[in-house]
């Protein structure tokens, strides 16, 4: 008898990813992953809502499975995530194909939902949001291919409101999980060869805050660096408000914390970041990177940019590029301003043309690809500390990598040296569009070590 396959596509951020890894070890001893839809007996679509294109493409997706299920009626076809939230019974009216729908929080009821699908109750549409929700403890298992790195959830849903952003409404209130699952699930993925580990939340910085009796963040994250076969830590958001002196001296004292941060600041006028209901000015953002900067000289910083929000002037855009050359970011995500369901700026009359928009970013692009080039190149000559991915994907002689700071490093080493998951020094000789290039030097740690190997 054939295995049970499933088929995974995942859209939108790391958080989806995640949660994508929680589905397939939710159904993972009935189903195997498959890399063909039309191979799958599940197919499960995790979706996003954070930007216009990104929910086409869902729909767009999603959409060519009808002639599948024409062929092959038992195929159980899914959408989940933000967009499944979002729409709700919505979606099986413009699908008929789909059979479920799963919000965020209801992607843990996956085996309840195929169950009542397979007694004919379909489809199932689970989209209830709960204030007291907590993600259920569902390590990850990877069946011996020992990844390197893995991500790890500590809390969900967000409590700003940003006036242009749809996540409170599709990922619920902010609620955290457990230290004791965190470190549980991060302990287990030691076991299984993980040895840096990004922590994920919309606004991580406000880890805890609402739960009685829980570290905060700085003092959570000083609890997963004691954990033994643990080399790096990374996080993922922070929100520039809640960005406090105790974390940055978190990320200046503790080792495994990497000096990389993603501080997204959206816009550089204070009038639009006003609008926008970041709880930041300019001068605040700009005060906090510096204090940053001098607690650890050095640290890699990220940013989200909005270009052409509601009643953004040619003057507050010109502020965002002066913003761009302050900082100095190594990378940017920037995308054109658009309406969102449920958003509070939907309502603002005052939108910037298409047009507008799209020179303005092609500008932040032009501004933000020499700053990167600039720092790319001043590696070269330099000894860097590279965590080893494995082989190239398109060039399988190369190893790949990242250095502290999450800049990519391809190189080269002798052939009889096995490096996946060993930790590295690499010479940096070029500075390519898009990661650096260099030589290997020497292992400083290496791979497939036991727990206890710090």
């Amino acid at each position: 008898m054939r295995e049970k396959r499933i088929f995974i596509k995942t859209f939108g951020c790391q958080m989806n990813e995640y949660d994508s890894e929680r589905m397939l070890a939710l159904v993972g001893e009935e189903y195997v992953p498959c890399e063909v839809p039309e191979e799958a007996d599940l197919i499960l679509v995790n979706t996003c809502s954070v930007r216009r294109k990104a929910e086409e493409k869902v729909y767009s997706f999603v959409g060519r499975f009808k002639s599948l299920k024409a062929k092959r009626p038992e195929v159980v076809i899914g959408v989940t995530g933000c967009v499944a939230q979002q729409e709700g019974e919505r979606i099986v009216k413009r699908l008929p194909h789909v059979d479920l729908v799963l919000g965020p929080q209801n992607i843990y009821r996956l085996p309840e939902a195929l169950e009542k699908i397979r007694r004919g109750r379909g489809p199932v549409v689970l989209t209830e949001l709960k204030k007291d929700f907590k993600p259920p403890l569902i390590p990850a298992t990877y069946d011996g291919a020992r990844p390197v790195k893995a991500q790890v959830t500590i809390m969900q849903g967000c409590d700003n409101f940003c006036s242009y952003c749809v996540v409170p409404y599709v990922r619920g209130r902010e609620v955290s999980r457990p230290p004791e699952d965190i470190l549980r699930e991060i302990e287990c993925l030691v076991q299984q060869g993980v040895r840096e580990v990004t922590l994920l939340g919309q606004n991580v910085n406000s880890y805890g805050q609402k739960e009685k009796g829980y570290p905060t963040f700085a003092e959570l994250l000083r609890m997963v660096a004691q954990i033994k076969g643990l080399w790096r830590i990374r996080f993922t958001t922070s929100h520039p408000k809640d960005l406090s002196e105790d974390l940055m001296r978190t990320i200046a004292e503790e080792e495994k914390v990497c000096e990389h941060l993603h501080l997204p600041v959206q816009s550089g006028s204070s009038r639009v970041l006003a609008r926008m209901n970041r709880g930041y000015t300019r001068e605040e953002y700009l005060a906090r990177v510096a204090r940053l900067r001098e607690l650890v000289p050095g640290i890699a910083l990220t940013t989200d940019l909005i270009v052409g929000f509601p009643g953004e002037t040619e003057s507050d855009f010109q502020e965002t590029l002066t913003l761009l050359e302050e900082v100095r970011f190594d990378e940017i995500f920037s995308f054109k301003y658009s309406d969102r369901p449920l958003a509070r700026a939907r309502k603002f009359e005052d939108k910037v043309p298409e047009e507008v928009k799209a020179a303005r970013l092609w500008k932040v692009h032009e501004v933000q690809a020499r700053i990167t080039q600039e720092i790319r190149e001043s590696y070269i000559g330099r000894k860097a500390e590279v965590l080893v991915e494995g082989p190239s994907e398109t060039r399988p002689e190369v190893l790949t990598g990242r250095t502290r700071t999450n800049h990519v490093v391809n190189f080269t080493a002798p052939k009889e040296l096995e490096l996946k998951g060993a930790l590295v020094y690499v010479l940096i000789k070029e500075a390519g569009k898009h990661s650096l290039r260099g030589e290997f030097l020497e292992i400083l740690k290496g791979p497939g070590g036991g727990p206890d190997e710090d």
